[in-house]
């Protein structure tokens, strides 16, 4: 009785190899939507000018002044969103420069710098905008419905760093969540060296 011919174990060994990878990518796969549908506070993007410079924030001697336009959620007001903007770089920013922050004009009359945010942005929102000179928070028309959250640190009508992210959609403001985003997106956007011109930033992660 003719017998099945055995299969050598080096034969299938490509198969079974092709399994293991096969199952070890849908893991990884699974693991990693599962981490994307759970993160909440992401920042996506952000860039650079040479007049971006970490001594002239180090020397500031009032304030740094935080500005926001557009609501991340629904039913919030414009003053209620900067206050927990600034408890949020307070308690989560960079700490390189001990900077301080605040919300009113009168603590920082005549502002070298203002560090703006521009909440619930639309996809129409130009980030480049967010320094203009008279920007309301009707040219944002930040509702919450969006996600998009761009943060700018201004030098005049124009940005020197910017940072671009999302706290999620109908965030609550007075959750730990909004905080830890916020002082992510200050650490992102205000960092110890300038990435432009510093080389050693090139080989290493400057924050």
């Amino acid at each position: 009785m003719p017998t099945s011919p055995r299969v050598s174990p080096l034969t299938n060994r490509p198969r079974q190899t092709g399994l293991l990878l096969a199952a070890a990518a849908f893991v990884a796969l699974a693991g990693l939507s599962g981490c994307a549908a759970d993160s909440k506070g992401v920042v996506y993007n952000k860039n650079f000018t040479a007049g971006y410079s970490p001594t002239s924030l180090s020397a500031l001697r009032q304030p740094l002044l935080v500005e926001t336009f557009g609501l991340p959620g629904a039913g919030q007001t414009q003053q209620a969103v900067t206050e927990a903007t600034v408890n949020g770089l307070r308690d989560n920013g960079p700490r390189w420069a001990q900077l301080s922050y605040s919300g009113n004009p009168v603590d920082a009359p005549n502002p070298p710098y203002k560090l703006r945010f521009a909440y619930g942005a639309p996809v129409a929102f130009a980030r480049a905008d967010l320094c203009g000179e008279g920007l309301q928070a009707s040219d944002v028309g930040g509702d919450g419905s969006s996600g998009r959250a761009v943060a700018a640190l201004c030098r005049g009508t124009r940005f020197v760093a910017i940072a671009e992210g999302s706290p999620g959609v109908n965030a609550d403001i007075a959750s730990a969540d909004f905080s830890n985003f916020v002082g992510l997106v200050g650490r992102q956007v205000l960092p110890r060296r300038n990435p432009v011109v510093d080389d050693d930033c090139l080989f290493r992660v400057c924050d």
